[in-house]
């Protein structure tokens, strides 16, 4: 028996040369990410129980004397100035042949008149505005585009059709 306890006490002997120091002081790691940005634009469908911002929109009844309305949104986290502008073309006539055209009264931002920017190409500046700095938001606003009414009530019979594109950029 004493040969098998000094057997083991020379086993365990050797065996915790192996072994390394005890160290009770904690670990910890540190974790760290980030949020990306983000920055949606476009048409808002879906009403306010499930919005959708869409790249693309189609509005009927344009000549409408009270213009074509409809909402553009921006959905975003970021915090810096931003700045939207609309180059609006003419209504020119697609059916039943190309030719002629209806001209562009005028743009309104929330039923206020849009900056013109360039008569020539139907630019407008939209929007001038720095988002909150408080995380994701929805902003949107109603714009209407109203094609002069003269100009309708001269016009060839046919399928008008104008392209608004809308683009935003920071501000520097």
């Amino acid at each position: 028996m004493k040969r098998h306890s000094l057997s083991i006490l020379l086993l365990v002997l050797s065996l915790s040369a192996y072994a390394g120091q005890i160290n009770p002081a904690q670990v910890t790691i540190s974790l760290t990410t980030r949020v990306p940005e983000y920055l949606v634009h476009g048409f808002l469908t879906g009403g306010e129980e499930s919005p959708t911002i869409m790249a693309t929109a189609d509005v009927e009844d344009a000549f409408n004397p009270d213009g074509a309305k409809l909402t553009y949104a921006i959905q975003t986290n970021v915090s810096i100035p931003l700045e939207v502008t609309a180059t609006v073309s003419p209504f020119t006539r697609k059916l039943p042949i190309e030719g002629g055209q209806v001209g562009i009264d005028s743009v309104l931002v929330n039923d206020t008149a849009a900056e013109v920017l360039n008569q020539g190409n139907g630019t407008y500046k939209l929007l001038y505005f720095t988002p909150p700095n408080s995380g994701m938001g929805l902003y949107s606003y109603t714009l209407t585009v109203k094609a002069n009414q003269d100009e309708v009530s001269n016009a060839s019979s046919g399928y008008y059709e104008s392209t608004v594109s809308i683009g935003i950029a920071p501000v520097n």
